[in-house]
C-alpha cells in the first residue's frame, strides 16, 4: 500500500509542477519592430533605399510602356524597330534584377546589424521581465501550438525593456 501512495505521489508531482507554472509568450518580431532603436534603423533605411526605390517603380512603368508599344504596334514594325524594342526592354530587365538584388542585401545587411545589436539585449529584457512578473517560463508564441488564457503576453512589456535598455 505504501508503495502504491509513493508511486501516485511520484506520477502526480510533475503533473502538479507543470500547473504551478507561471508562462510568458512573447512574439519577438512584433516586440523588437516596437523598439526606438529598430524603428529608428528601418526610417533610415527607408531614406537610404528610397531613391532606388523610386527608380525601380520608374524602370517597372517603363518596361511596362516597352511592353504595350510592342503589343499594339508589332504588325507596323520592321524586324530591326522589333529587336531594337526587345533589346532595350532587356536591358531594363536587367538593370531592375541588379537594383532588386542592390535593395535586397542592403534590407538583409540592415537586419543583420539589427539582430546582432538587439539579440543580447532582447534576452536581457525578457529575463527582466520574467523576473517582474514572476514567469516560470517565457516561450516564442509562434513556436506554440496552442496558448491558454492563463499565458500572459509580455511582448509590449519586453518592448518597453528594450527601449530603457542602451
Amino acid at each position: 500500500m505504501m508503495k502504491k501512495c509513493l508511486l501516485a505521489a511520484v506520477l502526480l508531482f510533475p503533473a502538479l509542477a507543470i500547473a504551478e507554472t507561471s508562462i510568458g509568450i512573447v512574439y519577438p518580431l512584433k516586440a523588437l519592430q516596437e523598439t526606438t532603436a529598430v524603428k529608428s534603423k528601418m526610417s533610415a533605411l527607408e531614406k537610404e533605399l528610397g531613391p532606388d526605390e523610386e527608380k525601380l517603380n520608374k524602370l517597372g512603368m517603363e518596361v511596362q510602356e516597352l511592353q504595350a508599344k510592342m503589343q499594339k504596334e508589332a504588325m507596323t514594325m520592321s524586324p530591326d524597330q522589333q529587336e531594337e524594342m526587345k533589346t532595350r526592354g532587356q536591358q531594363k530587365m536587367l538593370e531592375i534584377q541588379s537594383l532588386q538584388r542592390k535593395l535586397q542585401g542592403r534590407a538583409q545587411a540592415t537586419e543583420r546589424e539589427v539582430m546582432e545589436e538587439m539579440g543580447p539585449k532582447f534576452q536581457q529584457a525578457i529575463e527582466v521581465v520574467a523576473k517582474e512578473k514572476k514567469l516560470d517560463l517565457v516561450i516564442n508564441a509562434q513556436a506554440a501550438v496552442y496558448v491558454g488564457d492563463s499565458a500572459v503576453d509580455v511582448t509590449e512589456a519586453v518592448s518597453q525593456q528594450l527601449n530603457k535598455m542602451k
